[in-house]
């Protein structure tokens, strides 16, 4: 298995691509171009927005959205975006908690009263022991 590429990795080479750019390095800002393009794959951790997209069962602006509020963690590459793929497992972790919580329900309104009951039955027992 490769090793995931940490985001701050992806984000170190795409702002040394643009200096090499911005310099007239082209020869360099190629290179460094091309080597975002092989380490952002989902190999190496990455996903596109698509992908990202048909994962989550959203649109890709969606996914844009989230990585805007840090819902999802994203780094441009190029033109492009990329989604790291632990984000993307970190959100359907989320949900799918939450499916289990929901299919466990909530409780009725007669399991509420009877709840209520005995914590009030025990704290009248507790009382009744510190007077007595």
């Amino acid at each position: 298995m490769q090793a995931t590429v940490k985001a701050a990795t992806i984000r170190a080479l795409a702002d040394l691509e643009q200096e090499m750019a911005e310099a007239q390095r082209i020869a360099e800002a190629e290179a460094l171009h091309e080597a975002l393009a092989a380490l952002a794959r989902p190999a190496r951790g990455w996903l596109s927005t698509g992908q990202a997209a048909e994962r989550l069962g959203v649109t890709v602006p969606t996914v844009k959205d989230w990585i805007r509020r840090g819902t999802l963690e994203g780094q441009p590459v190029g033109s492009r975006w990329r989604v790291s793929e632990a984000s993307v497992d970190k959100v359907l972790r989320v949900r799918e908690m939450v499916a289990e919580q929901d299919e466990e329900g909530y409780p009725s309104e007669e399991e509420i009263r009877a709840l209520t009951r005995q914590v009030r039955r025990q704290m009248a027992a507790e009382q009744a022991q510190q007077i007595g």
